[in-house]
């Protein structure tokens, strides 16, 4: 795998010496076998690339399918082993544990489990299998930006405290917890109960270990959602913690945090710090019967494309600035979620 990678990125840092057309390039997206190896122009620019951002249109069904592909592929080919998610540590918790034990349970309670979205199910799902392949230290790692969220939040923390069953203060706070559970639905707003949990659980002398650590690195998220105009400055701050090493990341989040011509959105933060200035690939998602993005339309007859925009056209100087390569969905099938 090592050898193959290395060939074929040997191959790409050659391709500028070869001739390459300047018009903008057109790559069909099979939904059903995407082949992202053959997109050539695609690899070449996701090169010395520190993170790939995928700007999703939220409830389309294609994102989980064109996520779990992309997300191999950058692994096979680019050693890209960690996924950011518009979504809290508690998400990313309960996707980590799936992609470990396969046990269905967890993801149930996370969001689009929760709202039953089938295409969540099936990519993750390819995810997991292509994960049991990998080696310990290039297992697949899902990392979530944004605040926490129920009924995920309230989910990873009943597990979390499950390990400590002795103790009947905790068999107390899991009792409620679990009451919680039992009666609340997708809930955005959760500063209030998140405050309560770190008084209750600050005052149970938890043991010094790993368990205790995930627990406080959940509750000492300061991201809420009553507080969305701090939203991509705390994302930004989240992913710089963690961003301790030489790897590189996918993130797939929401269309206006990815526009690198907004005044503050997490692209643009991360793209103005000299560590990541002109080390962000972005792909902003568009539907092609949306009246904004009509001039893809005529681009290419496929369903799904991806298009690298040509710095001649001007029809779509707007969309460059935002990101160097285009999405395109046409008449794809979307959710409506659980209010």
């Amino acid at each position: 795998m090592r050898l193959l990678r290395s060939v074929f990125l040997t191959f790409l840092s050659l391709f500028p010496y070869f001739p390459v057309f300047a018009q903008g390039s057109v790559y069909c997206l099979n939904l059903e076998k995407s082949d992202f190896l053959h997109y050539t122009h695609f690899n070449q620019d996701i090169v010395k690339k520190k993170i790939i951002m995928i700007g999703e249109m939220h409830y389309m069904k294609a994102n989980y399918i064109i996520q779990a592909d992309l997300l191999i592929h950058l692994n096979k080919h680019f050693g890209v082993r960690h996924l950011l998610i518009e979504f809290g540590r508690a998400e990313a918790y309960l996707y980590n544990r799936y992609l470990k034990t396969g046990d269905l349970s967890y993801l149930n309670k996370t969001f689009p489990g929760f709202n039953h979205f089938d295409k969540f199910f099936t990519g993750i799902k390819k995810l997991y299998e292509y994960n049991l392949g990998l080696d310990h230290n290039k297992k697949l790692i899902v990392h979530g930006l944004d605040f926490e969220r129920e009924p995920g939040l309230s989910t990873c923390l009943l597990e979390l405290l499950s390990n400590y069953p002795t103790n009947p203060l905790i068999g107390s706070l899991r009792d409620s917890i679990k009451a919680r559970l039992d009666t609340i639905g997708v809930e955005r707003d959760t500063e209030d109960y998140i405050k309560f949990l770190r008084e209750r659980i600050s005052a149970l002398s938890l043991p010094d270990d790993e368990n205790k650590k995930t627990i406080n690195d959940i509750l000492n998220n300061n991201a809420f959602a009553s507080s969305l105009w701090e939203r991509d400055r705390y994302m930004a701050e989240t992913f710089i913690a963690l961003d301790t090493t030489n790897e590189v990341y996918l993130a797939q989040l929401g269309l206006a945090h990815t526009m690198l011509n907004t005044q503050s959105g997490l692209a643009v933060i991360l793209n103005n710090l000299d560590n990541y200035h002109n080390k962000i690939l972005v792909v902003n998602m568009y539907t092609a019967n949306s009246k904004s993005a009509l001039p893809f339309k005529n681009l290419s007859d496929c369903p799904v494309f991806l298009y690298r925009f040509d710095p001649s056209n001007e029809q779509f100087a707007v969309f460059r600035e935002r990101g160097q390569w285009a999405l395109i969905l046409k008449d794809q099938p979307s959710y409506t979620p659980i209010k």
